[in-house]
């Protein structure tokens, strides 16, 4: 995850995420996109330039800020920001780490213009030759913005993450235009046994 977003290069407006440094070492200045917190200080995160919404996103979701809550080093002060990707299980943490806006559709007739859908089990034999696996149909998965957000598929082989372009590429089983729904593997081939499974992100329309 980069914290020098290219398209945030000045300071926030409006929003805002506070964290204090509340760490068990009261002597500990700890670092969040490299930025410090003295002990029992605060810092919104917004005003760091470079820091987008989308990097604390994905930061809650496996980045430093995941670390430093479950550490015990920060809480959550003030938030304010669209978290509504996450599924159950973060909410419950990202409430426990004092987030209460931001979670969910107030009003009961919105709807999320996006689901996340995770540890999907990919489509494909794995019986030592074959590199092509797909999603189940008929999810067609984002790959680029949407809505304010930058989606792309998770891919994983026997836990390991693996990397677009080095470890397998994306296509469109029904031609250009029809929608992204299968990953081509170019970096190896799974042996018999293996496991592939991916999180991804369609449209709910």
């Amino acid at each position: 995850m980069s914290t020098m977003d290219e398209f945030a290069p000045y300071r926030k407006q409006h929003g805002c995420f506070i964290v204090r440094n509340v760490t068990p070492d009261r002597n500990k200045t700890i670092k969040i996109f490299n930025y410090p917190i003295n002990f029992n200080k605060t810092r919104d995160l917004l005003q760091i330039p470079g820091v987008a919404e989308a990097d604390i996103r994905a930061s809650l979701l496996k980045g430093e800020l995941n670390h430093k809550i479950r550490a015990k080093d920060i809480i959550v002060e003030c938030s304010d920001i669209d978290l509504l990707q996450f599924n159950d299980g973060q909410k419950l943490f990202l409430q426990e780490a004092g987030i209460i806006n931001g979670l969910e559709v107030s009003g009961g007739v919105a709807e999320i213009p996006f689901l996340l859908k995770q540890n999907v089990p990919m489509i494909g034999d794995i019986d030592g030759s074959n590199r092509i696996f797909s999603i189940p149909a008929p999810d067609k998965f984002i790959n680029g913005p949407y809505h304010g957000n930058i989606f792309k598929i998770q891919v994983f082989h026997n836990g390991r993450e693996l990397d677009e372009v080095i470890d397998y590429l994306i296509s469109e089983s029904g031609g250009a235009g029809s929608g992204y729904d299968t990953i081509i593997l170019i970096s190896f081939t799974p042996r018999i046994n293996s496991k592939m499974y991916c999180n991804y992100v369609i449209k709910n329309i």
